[in-house]
């Protein structure tokens, strides 16, 4: 007979305990004495917090034969006990009807990445119609002044391209009449982005030959255009000009 038979169901049923020197009978009593101890107790369990199964139904439930779920079915309905062989301790029994305490989850402080302000982009500038184009096979060797004042943009039209297979730009010459330093002054600009003036001599010349030609009002004139420096010992990018020199 098994432990589970001598300690609950004799002494559920007032019997006393059978003593360890006492043989068992070699017919079993009830159905239940050929099963397993823990299949028995979890048919229980199931039963107590289900209510009564059918064979077909503690079939599905336990994974078992249906001759031994009706054996199981059997014994829970003469003994529905709910034993557990896990003990339970007073507290967790005072504690079984009340909810759980929530617990409370503190927000990660998360450490929010500055953001780097944007480099302001040169804007392009809303140059005059295009009056003529300047020829004559000059090397680009005339120097524009006041490149300083516009390296932003310069380093991006460097940046823009492998300067030792293609650095070809054209240049716009265009007056600035308005000028309140040189009333004959010549801006340059590469891409529609100012890189700098004419010399004050050489803007006047030009402003003189332009006028010899009859034209008027805003003009634009293009020529060829190169880069020079923006690394080792000339940090500053300058212009160089298809222009004769003075």
């Amino acid at each position: 007979m098994s432990w589970w038979r001598r300690i609950f169901s004799l002494r559920s049923r007032g019997l006393p305990a059978v003593a360890e020197h006492q043989s068992s009978p070699t017919t079993p009593d009830s159905p239940t004495d050929e099963l397993e101890d823990d299949l028995l107790i979890e048919a229980r369990n199931l039963v107590a917090l289900t209510g009564p199964k059918s064979p077909h139904e503690l079939t599905r439930a336990l994974k078992i034969g249906y001759a031994r779920a009706v054996n199981i079915a059997a014994a829970t309905s003469t003994q529905p006990l709910q034993v557990s062989k896990t003990p339970i301790s007073d507290d967790t029994t005072r504690q079984s009807g009340a909810a759980l305490p929530k617990t409370s989850v503190e927000p990660v402080a998360t450490k929010l990445k500055k953001k780097r302000p944007k480099k302001a982009t040169p804007a392009r500038a809303d140059l005059p119609p295009l009056t003529g184009r300047i020829t004559g096979g000059h090397a680009c060797e005339f120097d524009v002044v006041g490149e300083s004042h516009y390296q932003p943009a310069l380093r991006k039209l460097r940046n823009s391209r492998h300067m030792a297979t293609d650095n070809d730009f054209v240049a716009d010459i265009v007056a600035e009449p308005d000028n309140p330093y040189d009333k004959n002054a010549c801006a340059i600009y590469i891409e529609g982005s100012k890189v700098g003036y004419l010399p004050r001599g050489a803007s006047a010349d030009f402003f003189q030959q332009v006028a010899d030609m009859g034209v008027t009002g805003p003009w634009r004139f293009q020529t060829k255009a190169k880069l020079s420096g923006g690394w080792g010992d000339r940090p500053m990018v300058g212009v160089l000009l298809s222009l004769p020199k003075s």
